[in-house]
C-alpha cells in the first residue's frame, strides 16, 4: 500500500543547482554591462552632437530594462521590455520629437543651436585689403609637424614654419631633389613633400587650417584647399550688445530671437541662422502664405480623389473578375493564377515597367495609340492626363488583391438566399444589389477603407512614376506637383533637392496628416458597424 502510495504521489520539484543559479546571474549580469555600455557610448556621442534630447531618452530606457531585470518583482516583464525600449525610441520618441519640431523655425538656415551657429560663422575669414594671397603645397617633417610651400600671383615663392619667419625660397633651386613639375623639391630643410592624399588626411584629420604658419609680424593660415594667406576672422560675436560684426565691411548684425536670425539694418541676415521656437508660424502659414495655401489644397483635394478613385475601381475590377472566375470553367484557373501576377511582381519593378510603357519617347503604349490614332495622351506634360496614368497604373497593381479578398468573401454566401431569392422572382441584378453586395460589404468593407488609407499615404507610385509633375507653375520655391500626394510633398519640403528642406513646416504637415488619418479612422469604425448591421438584416 505504501509503494502504491509512493507512485501515486506527483513528483516533487527539485530544486536547482547553487552553480546554475550562479552561472545564470553572471550570465544576466554581464549582458545588462554590455547593453548599458553600449547605450551609454551611443547617448554621449548623441550628445556631444547636439542630441541631448535622444541621449536622454536612451539613458533612461536602458536603466528602466536594468531594473526590470534586477527586481524580482518585475521580472514577468522582462520578455516584453526590449519590446517596450524599441517601441519608445522608435515610434514614441519621434511622434514627441516631430511634435516639437513642428513649433520650430528648423531648416536650412537654421539647423544649429545659437551657440553652434556663432562658431560656424566665425570660421569664416576674410583677406585684408593689401593681403597676399597664395597657392600652398604641403609639406611634413618626421616629427609630425607642417610646413607650407607659398606660390603669389607674381611668382614669388615662400617656405612658412609655424613660428618663423617666411623665407624666400626658389623652384628646382630650393631644397633637395629631385624635382617635380612645379619645380618643388621632394625635400627641403628635413621637411617632405606630401602627395594628394597626405594633404587631404592633413585637412580632414589633423586640421591644419587651424594652424598659423610664419611669424606674428607674417602670420599666414590656410583658408581653403588650395589658398592661403595672411587671412583674418570675419566675423566678431559681441555677447554684450548679442551682435555680430563684419569687419570686413564693418556691418553689423543684430541677433533676432524671435526668427533666429542675425539681421543687418538694410535687412539682410548671416549666412547661418539658428534654431527657436516660433509657436504656431508653421501652422498659420498653411492658411496665411498663398504660395504654400494654394499648392496645399491641391494637394489635398487630389490625394483625396487619388485614394477614393484607386480603392473605387481596384474594387469594381476585382469584384468582376472574383464573380467571373466564381464559377469553375475551361481554364479558370490558369486565368486566375495569370491575373494574380500583377499583385505577385514587387510594385517597384511594376512601376518602372510601367513608366518606360508610358514614355514619350518609344514608349510601347504611347507609340502604339500614336501609330493607331496619330495622336498619344501626354501623360507626362498634362496633368490631368498624368494623374489619369497614375490611377491606372494603380488600378494594375491593386485589382488581383481585391479579386482574392472577393473570390474567398463570395464563397462564404450561403447558396440557399440566392434559390430563396429565385423564388421571390429576383433577377441576378437583384440578387448582386440587395444580397451579394451587402453582405460582401460586411467581409470587405473594412479592407477598402484600409485600402483608402493607405493610398492617401502612397509615396512609392507617386515618386517612382512621375516623381509628382508635371510641376504647378505657381508652386513657389518648393517644386511642387499637380500629381505630389500630401506625403510626397512633405518629403519636398523637408527633403527634396530644389526645396526649402524646411523640417518645421513639414512636421506641421505631417500632424495635420496624423489627424486626418485618424479621423479616417473613426470614420471607418462608424462604416464597418453599418456595414454589420446591414448585413445581420440581409
Amino acid at each position: 500500500m505504501a509503494a502504491v502510495q509512493m507512485r501515486s504521489n506527483p513528483q516533487q520539484p527539485t530544486a536547482s543547482s547553487p552553480s546554475a543559479t550562479v552561472v545564470s546571474l553572471v550570465v544576466r549580469l554581464a549582458a545588462l554591462a554590455i547593453v548599458n555600455v553600449f547605450a551609454f557610448w551611443l547617448a554621449l556621442n548623441l550628445g556631444r552632437d547636439g542630441n541631448w534630447s535622444l541621449a536622454a531618452v536612451l539613458i533612461v530606457m536602458a536603466l528602466v530594462v536594468t531594473v526590470i531585470n534586477l527586481a524580482p518583482n518585475l521580472w514577468p516583464l522582462r520578455w516584453i521590455a526590449p519590446g517596450l525600449a524599441l517601441l519608445v525610441l522608435l515610434a514614441i520618441y519621434p511622434i514627441f520629437y516631430t511634435v516639437y519640431v513642428a513649433f520650430t523655425n528648423f531648416s536650412d538656415g537654421h539647423r544649429y543651436s545659437k551657440t553652434e551657429a556663432i562658431e560656424l560663422i566665425q570660421q569664416a575669414k576674410f583677406l585684408p585689403e593689401g593681403g597676399t594671397s597664395y597657392q600652398w603645397e604641403l609639406y611634413r617633417n618626421e616629427a609630425g609637424e607642417y610646413a607650407l610651400w607659398l606660390t603669389a600671383a607674381d611668382g614669388t615663392n615662400l617656405f612658412a614654419v609655424p613660428g618663423q619667419a617666411p623665407v624666400a625660397v626658389k623652384p628646382n633651386e630650393s631644397g633637395e631633389g629631385p624635382f617635380n613639375e612645379d619645380g618643388l623639391p621632394a625635400a627641403i630643410n628635413g621637411y617632405a613633400l606630401q602627395g594628394r592624399r597626405e594633404r587631404s588626411q592633413a585637412i580632414t584629420r589633423d586640421n591644419i587650417q587651424d594652424i598659423q604658419f610664419g611669424d606674428t609680424n607674417n602670420p599666414i593660415g590656410i583658408k581653403g584647399r588650395s589658398e592661403a594667406g595672411a587671412f583674418e576672422d570675419k566675423w566678431e560675436f559681441d555677447a554684450a550688445q548679442n551682435t555680430l560684426i563684419d569687419r570686413e565691411t564693418n556691418i553689423v548684425y543684430t541677433a533676432n530671437d524671435s526668427t533666429g536670425d542675425f539681421i543687418a539694418p538694410d535687412g539682410s541676415t548671416a549666412p547661418v541662422g539658428y534654431w527657436v521656437p516660433i509657436g504656431f508660424q508653421n501652422f498659420a502659414r498653411v492658411f496665411n502664405d498663398i504660395s504654400v495655401s494654394v499648392p496645399l489644397l491641391r494637394v489635398f483635394l487630389w490625394t483625396i480623389g487619388f485614394a477614393f478613385f484607386s480603392v473605387i475601381t481596384s474594387f469594381a475590377l476585382g469584384l468582376l473578375m472574383a464573380l467571373v472566375m466564381n464559377k469553375p470553367f475551361l481554364g479558370s484557373r490558369l486565368i486566375k493564377s495569370l491575373l494574380i501576377i500583377p499583385y505577385a511582381v514587387p510594385g517597384m519593378i511594376s512601376i518602372l515597367v510601367w513608366r518606360g510603357m508610358l514614355n514619350p519617347n518609344g514608349g510601347i503604349i504611347t507609340g502604339t495609340l500614336q501609330s493607331l490614332f496619330g495622336w498619344a495622351p501626354p501623360w507626362q506634360q498634362d496633368p490631368g492626363w498624368a494623374k489619369v496614368a497614375i490611377i491606372l497604373v494603380n488600378l494594375w497593381l491593386s485589382f488581383p488583391y481585391f479579386m482574392l479578398i472577393c473570390s474567398g468573401a463570395l464563397q462564404s454566401i450561403s447558396t440557399s438566399i440566392y434559390e430563396a431569392a429565385e423564388v421571390d422572382g429576383a433577377n441576378a441584378w437583384q440578387k448582386f444589389w440587395k444580397l451579394t453586395l451587402p453582405l460582401l460589404l460586411v467581409a470587405v468593407g473594412p479592407l477598402l477603407i484600409a485600402s483608402f488609407i493607405y493610398n492617401f499615404n502612397n509615396y512609392l507610385l507617386i515618386e517612382a512614376l512621375f516623381q509628382g509633375g508635371p510641376r504647378m507653375i505657381d508652386s513657389g520655391v518648393v517644386p511642387v506637383g499637380h500629381t505630389d500626394n500630401l506625403i510626397s510633398y512633405t518629403f519636398r519640403y523637408a527633403f527634396a533637392s530644389g526645396g526649402t528642406r524646411d523640417f518645421g513646416f513639414a512636421s506641421a504637415i505631417a500632424i495635420v496628416i496624423f489627424f486626418i488619418v485618424g479621423f479616417l479612422t473613426l470614420v471607418q469604425s462608424r462604416i464597418s458597424r453599418r456595414w454589420e448591421e446591414v448585413g445581420e438584416n440581409v
